[in-house]
């Protein structure tokens, strides 16, 4: 049982008729029915005696409903105290991301701004490991974050981390290349490109390990500038690498100027993406509510990749 069942039951009792009920709530007649059948049930009571002619509430069913009106009216009085608390808080939201991870914060701040429209919300572009320092020294409340296998390793108690997105690295490259016929691109076809790259720690680690199993690479440069990097491919200078689920996102993908590749025979344990916090805010509204939503939104958006 919960509230919206509550309420399927006050509504038909009300209007004295499920087909009255489903139009009022826009529900279908069948799933309010269901519901109803289904608290009944639970209780192991009939609540509504339902005809042809209609439907009205048993004698039992009367002193639920009575209930029932009480328990939706108290929950209203609870969210009109929880909106009116939200609307009285202010203060900053400091959001530090990586490139790429931007792309997903819209949709939850969007969000989080209807909830605390009081807030400001300020978001920094920075690496890895300035975002972890930041939250540090108390000068990021929220970060997202590309790990690697040292970062997991040195994230202390001072931090909270929360690990949402993971996945392999892919090649991209201009539309126009001969290396996007295929689906995959070989080591040694990448060894043989310019090779512009994210300035960031997961990125110069897998440029390590790649290095290590296959030999040297022509990185061209790297930056924290993305838009140096999607115009490096759009002008067919150099190719870039990184992560799936960011890459598949990206406007120059979406638009068709620049073309994924997966990197055939290379396996790379990639750590992915997480969100961090200080742990001394965990239980603070104004950080734990926009955490809770990029966990789920993010683990959401990689579970529907799989």
């Amino acid at each position: 049982m919960n509230v919206e069942h509550l309420k399927y039951i006050i509504e038909v009792a009300k209007q004295g008729s499920l087909r009255e009920a489903s139009k009022k709530l826009h529900i279908s007649q069948s799933a309010i029915s269901q519901s109803i059948t289904n608290v009944e049930k639970e209780l192991g009571v009939k609540i509504l005696k339902r005809s042809r002619m209609g439907a009205e509430p048993t004698e039992v069913g009367k002193k639920i409903i009575k209930k029932a009106i009480e328990v939706t009216e108290k929950l209203q009085e609870i969210q009109i105290e929880i909106d009116t608390y939200r609307n009285e808080v202010t203060g900053s939201l400091r959001i530090g991301t990586v490139a790429g991870a931007a792309m997903y914060l819209p949709k939850i701040l969007a969000s989080y701004k209807k909830d605390y429209p009081n807030i400001r919300i300020q978001i920094i572009e920075q690496s890895s490991k300035a975002i972890v320092d930041a939250i540090k020294q108390d000068e990021l409340d929220i970060g997202l974050i590309g790990l690697t296998k040292e970062r997991e390793e040195i994230l202390d108690v001072e931090i909270e981390l929360e690990i949402v997105l993971r996945g392999r690295m892919v090649a991209v490259v201009n539309h126009s290349s001969p290396l996007a016929v295929g689906k995959s691109i070989t080591p040694d076809q990448i060894r043989k490109q310019p090779l512009v790259i994210y300035h960031d720690d997961r990125m110069w680690e897998f440029i390590n390990d790649f290095s290590t199993q296959f030999g040297s690479l022509q990185i061209l440069f790297s930056t924290n500038n993305m838009d140096a990097i999607r115009n490096s491919i759009k002008e067919n200078l150099a190719i870039t690498i990184g992560p799936d689920y960011t890459v598949k996102n990206d406007p120059s993908i979406i638009n068709g100027e620049g073309i994924a590749l997966e990197i055939a025979n290379y396996h790379h344990d990639y750590p992915g993406m997480a969100i961090v916090w200080a742990a001394t805010k965990s239980n603070t509204p104004i950080v734990k509510e926009p955490v809770q939503k990029m966990i789920q939104l993010l683990q959401n958006d990689y579970l529907s990749h799989l």
